[in-house]
């Protein structure tokens, strides 16, 4: 049988991103994982669900990590995405505003202002509503790990979805590609994500809620910055947490 892939489907990053990228072997050759395979009695290819239930846990996993990570996004706009451990706390940046989520809530700042306005909301309970603040944060084009976990879940459940995995090497990180297309009700019919070794988002190349993203990490370090965990100077805040009774 012969390996081919569905036209459209999305198999190399956009060269405006990723023109320095370079190929790696994985496992010495392109795994190309269609309908040719066995199929499990939920009618999902055993391979093709193991890549996709591999990489769901490696991004899991980098979020006990600290690291702090630059990404070319479309258009040539600069993105940030920073995590500290202990406390657990994690900035999304990106041109205009940002998006702070600790154990105390989720902290949006319009940045684009002077001064900056932000809000703070509790964090949103499980479901759906959980992946509000991260939704917002795509529609300016940046990418996360939960947004990339619920379409990785997505594919598993859906027999039709093809899947091809390849390796790159992007700044300086060696990182696993899966190329998903053929999924239907999801926030992304295809896409490609690559994640690096220790489970850091290394890149996005997809539309995603009819949002274009063209992500690429650039430059990466295990040390974020203290100063991306505060608030903008001056900023206007507003605290939309339920206040705690008086004792």
């Amino acid at each position: 049988m012969r390996n081919t892939a569905r036209p459209g489907t999305p198999r190399a990053p956009r060269p405006s991103v990723f023109r320095h990228l370079v190929l790696a072997p994985l496992l010495g050759a392109l795994l190309v994982l269609t309908g040719c395979q066995a199929i499990t009695d939920d009618g999902v290819a055993p391979d093709r669900a193991r890549l996709l239930a591999d990489m769901a846990a490696q991004l899991q996993r980098a979020s006990q990590r600290p690291y702090h990570a630059q990404y070319l996004l479309a258009d040539g706009v600069r993105g940030e995405i920073s995590q500290q451990a202990a406390p657990a706390r994690s900035v999304y940046s990106y041109p205009g505003g940002r998006l702070m989520v600790d154990a105390e809530g989720q902290t949006s700042c319009v940045t684009a202002v002077r001064p900056a306005r932000c809000q703070i909301r509790p964090l949103p309970g499980p479901g759906p509503a959980a992946l509000t603040g991260y939704h917002e944060v795509t529609r300016h084009g940046l990418v996360t790990a939960p947004i990339v976990t619920d379409l990785l879940q997505a594919a598993q459940l859906q027999s039709q979805a093809e899947v091809e995995a390849h390796d790159v090497t992007l700044a300086g990180q060696q990182a696993t590609c899966l190329d998903v297309s053929g999924l239907t009700d999801a926030e992304a019919g295809g896409f490609t994500v690559c994640v690096t070794a220790a489970g850091v988002l290394a890149s996005f190349t997809g539309v995603v809620g009819g949002v274009v993203v063209d992500q690429a990490l650039t430059r990466i370090s295990a040390s974020p910055p203290a100063a991306v965990f505060a608030l903008p100077e001056g900023a206007r805040v507003v605290d939309h947490r339920p206040k705690t009774p008086a004792p």
